[in-house]
């Protein structure tokens, strides 16, 4: 019996039905396959990750979006991203997914603050063979650690930024051919350049000729790493041509070993020269006027000198005048007729005399030139052994009078508080 065209064609789509199936298999295991290294992929990414479709409803996100906001796996699948995750009722003002999906074009949002944290958003479309947009994928960064390390560096060369300029000192670097790359404000504002005049500038515009050769074997062994004195002075000069006198301290600073410019710390010490200078200067003159001092000490010397020999000459000649032209007629006088007084008073004139031209009298002026006339009697007689009451007669003076003169005398030769016989010093004088 015949099958008719109907029976016919349904056994040839059986007959076809395993073979497609089998392909149809192996596509799905294909597909699914990706979908398992698609999955993969993205959830071993560390930025979170969104599916959405044109109504902004999730489609698939990864395993770092769910764990950011604390959701287990597919919670999000199928829902509004807004209310799912901000729990608003509409879409994010600054939502780029929405903003893709009017364009058809990438968008992106930066410093999003949301849940304490800063971020990145990033849409991209998707599109059919035929280029139909058909959803979005939005990549969602964490910058907040990012962020606060680019606000500690900010801060931390604020804080560089306020010292290098606020420093007392004058701070430079260099390249390794002397030209002047950076510089704080005071290095400007010491020689009377404008703020930007000194970029470009060789240092040796600034130095004293005879200092230029120093400068530049000091370049040379600073990178060739040669040990070298640091803190060494050189002579530089103003925009104005001022003199000024900086102490410079400087190191070479290297990256990845090779040397590629030269830090430096300068100090001022124009005022510290001057002062040297100026203590040298009257160093200079106090030599000098020492050494004028020392020719004086000199002169004076030999006019003592002289002082002395004219004096001890003068001496010799009153002393010869005394024994050759006066005591002769002492001795006269003595051999006349004359009252016993008379003879006293002669004797005494003679005794006198003879202090005078003795060295005694010499050394006790020399010795006490505070003595008195009348202490000077009293001495002498004092000397030859005469008592109180033979010298208040001899002077004609109460014997109280005599006793107030012996004491001064005392007190004068520093025999106040000694047990010291007065005539026995005098005598030892």
């Amino acid at each position: 019996m015949k099958k008719s065209a109907g029976e016919t064609r349904m056994s040839r789509k059986e007959y076809f039905r395993p073979a497609q199936q089998r392909k149809y298999l192996g596509l799905f295991e294909k597909l699914k396959k990706s979908e398992q290294e698609k999955s993969v992929i993205l959830d071993a990414m560390t930025e979170l990750v969104l599916y959405l479709d044109k109504g902004l409803k999730v489609i698939w996100a990864n395993k770092a979006m769910h764990e950011a906001f604390h959701l287990t796996p597919g919670q999000l699948n199928g829902k509004p991203c807004y209310r799912a995750l901000h729990d608003r009722g509409k879409v994010c003002p600054v939502c780029p997914a929405e903003k893709t999906l009017v364009t058809g074009e990438p968008h992106e949002v930066f410093d999003f603050s949301s849940y304490g944290k800063k971020w990145v958003l990033r849409s991209y479309p998707v599109k059919s063979d035929e280029g139909v947009l058909t959803g979005v994928v939005e990549i969602v960064t964490d910058i907040t650690e990012k962020r606060e390390a680019e606000e500690a560096l900010r801060r931390s060369e604020q804080k560089y930024r306020e010292l290098f300029e606020n420093a007392n000192d004058m701070i430079f670097i260099l390249d390794l051919e002397g030209k002047i790359q950076s510089y704080n404000a005071l290095v400007w504002r010491t020689y009377g350049y404008d703020d930007k005049e000194l970029e470009g500038l060789n240092i040796e515009k600034l130095l004293d000729s005879a200092y230029i050769p120093v400068v530049r074997d000091l370049i040379r062994k600073k990178v060739g790493d040669v040990e070298v004195q640091n803190s060494l002075e050189f002579l530089t000069y103003s925009k104005d041509g001022e003199a000024v006198w900086v102490e410079v301290n400087a190191r070479v600073v290297k990256e990845k070993g090779r040397p590629v410019s030269i830090h430096g710390i300068a100090r001022n010490i124009t005022e510290r020269k001057r002062m040297e200078d100026a203590l040298k200067k009257r160093e200079r003159e106090l030599e000098e006027q020492s050494r004028n001092l020392g020719d004086a000490n000199t002169a004076l010397r030999v006019l003592l000198k002289r002082r002395e020999e004219d004096k001890a000459e003068l001496e010799e000649k009153v002393t010869c005048n005394i024994r050759e032209l006066i005591l002769p007629y002492v001795e006269n006088l003595k051999m006349t007729s004359v009252d016993s007084h008379q003879l006293n008073q002669l004797n005494i004139l003679e005794s006198n005399l003879n202090e005078i031209v003795s060295p005694f009298l010499r050394t006790l002026s020399s010795k006490y030139p505070n003595l008195t006339p009348m202490e000077i009697k009293v001495i002498n007689f004092v000397k030859e052994g005469r008592t109180t009451k033979e010298i208040s007669g001899l002077l004609n003076v109460s014997p109280r009078t005599v006793e107030v003169h012996r004491n001064n005398i005392r007190r004068k030769l520093s025999l106040s508080n000694r047990k010291a016989n007065l005539r026995s010093h005098l005598l030892s004088l």
